[in-house]
């Protein structure tokens, strides 16, 4: 149609059908994230070749060939014979032919083509409501079937009003529509109270989803209301010329004329509203019962073949055939039958297999207590700690032959394991072998954790690797269960044997790549092993025996009968320590390494405590120097430890204030100590106990109990 406003439309309708939408700035634009984008690219590929490399290159490039376009014939053809082809076109078609050249666009938007447009929309699904008297019939089927953004152009645009028959991209819909709370209107010649109740009855509202339901008949202007949603190039143009009626009749017939128009418009959109729903709805209906009547199709035929129900996946290939809404032709069958005998193939062999599966864990739940027996009486003591457990015992070859042989029907019973005795012997040292070398690889990255290139351990003899985990730097801990202290080699193999029977040894190990802790935590490896050695425990084992003056070669279980006997102590004194018939030299190395991180956090976190004089904090842990914290004891000889008696008065009051709150108590000194802001509060927290509140103060800050050593903060 013409651009031309008609003359006969008056002046009030004539400024809403005359408005531009906003267009919005180039950067914000779709268009524009996409030029930045190409742009980027372009300048991240810096080996793709110019234009001008290219033609310095190929300096005799072949003439380009112009073809003639496909619809070229169609301006030969008899006007009559083109006519009637038009006629049996979509809206959407006339578009795209109108915008094919400049001959078919002088052709069809003209006023005297409108027939052909009022045809097209006769071909549309029935029910959709007629074009609007003010809009013209190409811009009614762009804002309903076209992609094109009215403001920027851009293709992609899904935004669509059809009051306003608008359709935008994201970024012009939310410049062009907003709400009339969110708009600043303000005038010198209309009254507040006119702004606020009759300038939006004046405007043309966004009809939404939402509304359907609470209009019966029409949108009328009247419901708007300064919430509703406005398109703001209107709502200039209808404050300005409301602004020019000089008389009061002549703005009451303004008025009146834009009620009119209003209500027609919205109505209209809501109308169209209808009509799209109702048109998903049977479209959903419509592929539904296609659907059913494929599938039942589908099923019906291979049954005709021999296949039931059981042999039928359920999948998203199988469900991909399945569920289409198209009709099952012959020629789609010929297609799809070849893949669906191919995919209940597929499901038989996994049922077999699963069945298969299922009968192997029977045989393995049997063999389960014939390997504990095998454990202790085939094997000797320095083997039968680092034994494998059951799951991993279940994967040696012996086993799993054994157990999958006849499809994994026999039972697994003494008499079959006897059989296979000397081969499960040699496959169990094997295994233990390679334990005992994990075990060594994981004290090797834990001495060089600090080393970005660090290469695999040196090559061992067992006994060498016999020697290595013998010694009291050999401190291992499991995070798959909250084991609490540090163990020697042969006690985290005999609790993970114990502790953990059905799970792998160290899925994740060995791990693919070493790897450097001082990296950012994003580039460690997903997968840590359960079993590891014990962060800083070789560090601190060794430093700890520097101080107490004995040498690096000293076996675990040596170290570990003195701390028992009580001649080994920590002189700090925690009541948290377990009594020394309890404890062992790996709880006593993971307490002193717990204690040295908690003081180096403290000084990393703290503010300069230097400024306050009066607030210490102290190490009571320290390796070296004159006074270390660990003291190898003499005969009858008793420790030292710090005294933390606590005064009558002041436990009466800190014991109150602990039953009355329920919050997590935390050191006073601690909290003044911590950077504003920072994270680590949870190193502040005092147990509920007020012994060891009372020696936190004392070893810790120098301090005797008192009320106002604890607070209570919100984590």
């Amino acid at each position: 149609m013409s651009s031309d406003i008609p003359s006969d439309i008056p002046e009030s309708i004539a400024l809403s059908v005359g408005l531009k939408p906003l267009q919005v700035p180039f950067f914000f634009s779709r268009a524009g994230k996409a030029a930045r984008k190409a742009r980027a690219l372009r300048i991240g590929n810096k080996q793709a070749p110019t234009s001008q490399e290219q033609q310095e290159k190929n300096p005799k490039s072949k003439t380009v060939r112009v073809r003639l376009g496909r619809l070229a014939d169609l301006m030969d053809m008899p006007m009559d014979i083109f006519l009637e082809i038009i006629v049996h076109l979509q809206p959407l078609d006339l578009l795209h032919l109108a915008r094919a050249s400049k001959h078919f666009r002088a052709m069809l938007m003209t006023s005297r083509s409108r027939y052909l447009w009022v045809a097209a929309f006769q071909n549309v699904a029935p029910g959709l409501p007629p074009c609007p008297p003010y809009i013209s019939e190409p811009r009614y089927a762009a804002a309903l079937f076209d992609q094109y953004c009215f403001a920027c152009g851009v293709e992609r645009s899904t935004n669509t009003e059809y009051s306003t028959t608008l359709r935008l991209c994201a970024p012009c819909h939310k410049t062009n529509f907003k709400c009339g709370e969110h708009l600043d209107i303000s005038s010198k010649k209309l009254s507040p109270q006119f702004i606020e109740t009759t300038l939006p009855t004046l405007l043309v509202s966004a009809v939404r989803y939402v509304d359907m339901e609470n209009y019966q008949d029409e949108f009328n202007a009247k419901s708007n209301w300064m919430c509703s949603i406005f398109y703001v190039p209107e709502v200039e143009a209808v404050l300005a010329l409301c602004e020019s009626k000089q008389t009061t009749e002549q703005r009451m017939a303004f008025i009146r004329e834009r009620h009119e128009y209003v209500t027609k418009m919205q109505s209209h959109g809501l109308a169209v509203l209808r009509w799209l729903s109702k048109e998903y709805r049977s479209k959903r209906d419509s592929q539904k019962s296609a659907r059913e009547e494929r599938k039942a199709t589908i099923l019906r035929k291979l049954e005709a073949l021999g296949y039931n129900h059981t042999d039928y996946p359920d999948n998203d290939a199988w469900n991909k055939i399945m569920n289409q809404p198209r009709e099952l032709t012959d020629r789609i069958w010929k297609v799809s039958r070849p893949k669906l005998e191919a995919l209940i193939k597929q499901k038989r062999e996994d049922d077999r297999r699963a069945e298969f599966e299922a009968r192997l864990r029977e045989r393995y739940a049997e063999f389960r207590p014939i390997y504990e027996e095998f454990i202790h009486v085939a094997l000797p003591d320095h083997v039968r700690d680092f034994a494998p457990n059951w799951a991993d015992a279940c994967r040696l070859p012996c086993i799993v032959e054994l157990a999958s042989s006849d499809g994994a029907f026999p039972r697994i019973n003494g008499a079959r394991v006897a059989t296979i005795t000397t081969r499960l012997t040699a496959e169990v040292h094997e295994a233990v072998c390679q334990i005992k070398r994990d075990l060594v690889e994981m004290l090797h990255r834990e001495y060089h954790q600090t080393h970005r290139d660090v290469l695999p351990p040196p090559p061992l003899e067992m006994a060498q690797v016999d020697a290595e985990l013998a010694k009291a730097t050999s401190l291992f801990l499991c995070h798959r269960c909250p084991l609490q202290t540090a163990v020697s080699a042969s006690q985290i193999c005999l609790h993970w044997r114990t502790e953990h029977p059905e799970l792998k040894w160290n899925d994740a190990w060995p791990i693919d790549e070493m790897f450097d802790r001082r990296r950012k935590r994003s580039e460690w490896p997903k997968l840590l092993p359960w079993v590891c050695a014990m962060p800083g425990g070789p560090s601190c084992a060794k430093h700890a025996l520097v101080a107490l003056g004995i040498p690096d070669d000293t076996p675990y279980i040596a170290l570990d009968d003195v701390v028992q006997q009580g001649r080994l102590v920590c002189l700090c004194g925690s009541p948290e320590l377990p009594a020394p018939s309890e404890s062992g030299w790996g709880a006593l190395i993971k307490h002193v390494a717990d204690e040295q991180a908690w003081h180096h956090r403290m000084q990393l976190f703290s503010k300069d405590i230097t400024l306050w004089p009066s607030i210490k904090l102290i190490d009571n842990h320290p390796l070296s120097g004159p006074a270390p914290c660990l003291k190898l004891l003499t005969e009858g000889e008793r420790a030292e430890v710090p005294d933390y008696s606590i005064p009558a008065d002041a436990a009466s009051l800190v014991t109150a204030r602990l039953e009355h709150e329920q919050r997590q108590p935390v050191c006073s000194s601690c909290h003044f100590m911590l950077k504003d802001g920072s994270k680590r509060t949870r190193d502040i927290h005092l147990p509920r106990d007020i012994t060891q509140i009372a020696h936190h103060m004392r070893t810790r800050h120098d301090e005797t109990l008192s009320n106002d050593c604890i607070l209570f903060v919100y984590a």
